[in-house]
């Protein structure tokens, strides 16, 4: 599996985080600092790009509830874009597509935040 790549992309109102390779035990400390830093900065409209994300932990997806939650208490939002199907299976399977909004890809996730 190949480790997994954070990266953080500004944009006027919301941020954009795209995940590459594989967020699991290892490599999701590093993404629960990249939400920290987003709660920092007071910056609580998020859309997570999954486009290059080919694996994710149940210790992963916890930790996206756990920043969708602090999101929508500031009044935001957390999204999930350009989820391949394996990844959504794992999403279904634990009957997290009822938390987390999904969104076919970046641009639509946008749309819904800046209508």
């Amino acid at each position: 599996m190949q480790e997994c790549s954070i990266e953080r992309e500004a944009r006027d109102e919301m941020d954009v985080v795209h995940l590459q390779g594989s967020l699991d035990a290892y490599s999701f400390p590093r993404l629960e600092s990249a939400f920290a830093e987003l709660t920092e900065l007071k910056r609580h409209q998020v859309i997570l790009d999954c486009a290059g994300l080919e694996y994710i932990s149940s210790a992963a997806l916890g930790a996206l509830i756990s920043f969708a939650r602090r999101a929508h208490e500031q009044n935001g939002d957390l999204k999930l874009a350009a989820v391949s199907p394996k990844i959504m299976s794992i999403i279904e399977l634990l009957g997290f597509n009822k938390i987390l909004e999904i969104v076919p890809d970046v641009e639509q996730a946008a749309e819904t935040f800046s209508s």
